[in-house]
This record gives C-alpha cells, sequence and structure tokens, in this order.
C-alpha cells in the first residue's frame, strides 16, 4: 500500500527504553521485572538528565544497584524529577512472581522465551487495544543465545498480534551509553525493591540511599505504603498513577490469556 505524503506528517512515533531486573535463572530471587521509559521526544529528556550529570559532575553508570552514596543519591532524585516533569514520558512494568509461573511447563525451560513473551506482553500493556503510534525499541542487552533472534521476533510477533505495522524496530544496546535505559533500571528497581520490601525479603540493614529515595518516592507521588498497598490498605497487585505517568503491575497467571493459550496448545498436543 503506497502512502501519501501528507501521511508520513501524521505518523506519532514514541522510543521505548527496555530494561530488566533480576535474573530468570536464579532461584533465590524471586521476581523478575521488565520495564519501559517511553517518549516521543527523547533528546529532550537526555539534555535535561545531561545537564543533571553536569551540575553533579556525575558520569558513571546509574543504577539501582549502586545508590550508595550522596552523589547517587542526588542525581537519583534528580534524574526522577525530569522523568515527572516531562509532559510525554511514562513507565511501564510488568513484574513475574516466579513462585508463580513454571517455566518448564509454558516454556521448556527456554527463557530467552520467557523474556520475549513478556516483553511482547509489555508491549502490548502500552500500546493498547488500538495503538496510533510507532514503537522504536531500545533495550538492554540482555543475554540471549547466538541463533536465537530476539529482537526480529519482537518485532514480528508483536506486529502480528495487531495486524499491523505497530513496533517498527527493535535493537540491544550497552545501557552504560543510554541514560533513558538508567532511568528505567532506576525506576523499576524502586518498585522491585518496594516489592521486596512488603514481602520481608530485603534481609539485614537495609541500603540507606535506597530507603531514603524510595521514601522520596512516596513523598513525590502521594504514596502512603507501598506501590503495592492501595489506599483501602489492601495488597494490590497493580499501580497506576493518575494520568497513566506510572504503571506497574505484577502478572496475575490465573486470569492471563497467556496461560489459557499454553494450556490449550498442551491439550491439543495430548489429544495428538
Amino acid at each position: 500500500m503506497t502512502i501519501q505524503n501528507k501521511d508520513y506528517r501524521e505518523i506519532k512515533t514514541s522510543f521505548c527504553f527496555l530494561d530488566e531486573t533480576g535474573f530468570l535463572n536464579n532461584g533465590k530471587d524471586k521476581y523478575f521485572a521488565l520495564g519501559i521509559v517511553k517518549c516521543q521526544k527523547p533528546e529532550k529528556l537526555y539534555n535535561l538528565l545531561r545537564s543533571v550529570r553536569d551540575r553533579n559532575n556525575y558520569h558513571e553508570e546509574l543504577k539501582w544497584a549502586q545508590i550508595n552514596s550522596p552523589v547517587r543519591f542526588r542525581v537519583a532524585m534528580d534524574f526522577f524529577k525530569c522523568f515527572l516533569e516531562n509532559a510525554d514520558t511514562e513507565f511501564n512494568c510488568i513484574i513475574l512472581n516466579k513462585n508463580e509461573l513454571d517455566f518448564q511447563t509454558e516454556y521448556n525451560n527456554d527463557l530467552s522465551k520467557v523474556y520475549r513473551s513478556f516483553t511482547i506482553s509489555l508491549l502490548k500493556l502500552i500500546a493498547g487495544k488500538a495503538p496510533d503510534e510507532l514503537l522504536v525499541i531500545l533495550a538492554d542487552n540482555y543475554f540471549t543465545p547466538k541463533d536465537f533472534e530476539l529482537e526480529e521476533t519482537i518485532k514480528k510477533f508483536t506486529n502480528s498480534h495487531y495486524q499491523k505495522f505497530v513496533v517498527a524496530g527493535v535493537c540491544q544496546i550497552d545501557s552504560k551509553s543510554s541514560d533513558l535505559l538508567q532511568l528505567t533500571d532506576l525506576i523499576l528497581g524502586a518498585i522491585v525493591y518496594d516489592l521486596k520490601k512488603i514481602d520481608g525479603l530485603i534481609q539485614g540493614v537495609s541500603n540507606t540511599y535506597k530507603r531514603k529515595f524510595l521514601n522520596f518516592l512516596y513523598q513525590r507521588l502521594k504514596i502512603k505504603k507501598s506501590f503495592f498497598i492501595n489506599t483501602a490498605e489492601i495488597r494490590t497487585r497493580n499501580y497506576v498513577l493518575s494520568g497513566e505517568k506510572i504503571r506497574a503491575t505484577i502478572f496475575d497467571c490465573q486470569r492471563s490469556k497467556v496461560k489459557k493459550f499454553f494450556n490449550k496448545k498442551q491439550a491439543m498436543t495430548h489429544n495428538g
């Protein structure tokens, strides 16, 4: 189909910066999570984040796991402020409770397929039922087997789901080279840390700066106890900031269409 010149000017595009936290193949790690910072004009946010670095004379990689000093704490706070103040930027994440999933049964323990499947689920959550923009995915260079075409299959499967051109491309890059991937890591890490905290999984003396950063998020987002305890003080699997600036969900395999699909597939195999 030929696209008229005027159509090019009407196409909206957004960049999705995809990162993960946790380990799929580590039995001690209860949670694995994927998060995306999405924005239409990343250069604007890049400039804001660069000014934060220059102001603090901080030019190392910023990671949630390394929020352990006053300067990193200040930079992390300012990064999050830039995110909140940038109108076209939003964050979405999907968290897997590995105790609720059977990777052997559903994915034949192929962790690359797990990563791909839930990346696509997260993209569908972001794109919605009727996508009106093209998405360009820049992902942290998560390890995949040599012959596994992760980037191509994420694009192909997502576009096949919608039967339209939604994902323009997927490219894995080093997070050290991208402040927006580091921003994704920071927000995702804080949300999963919050979840571990209410589960009693933070052992020993908690990191002072991580605790202070989490309290800073609570204050800025008007959260009383946790992302996953609602205003009625009931444990919940979802957090949505007004305007959908931040959305976080713990994957529910009991309600998922993904699980229904696998159950159907297994039944067909069993019946020959």
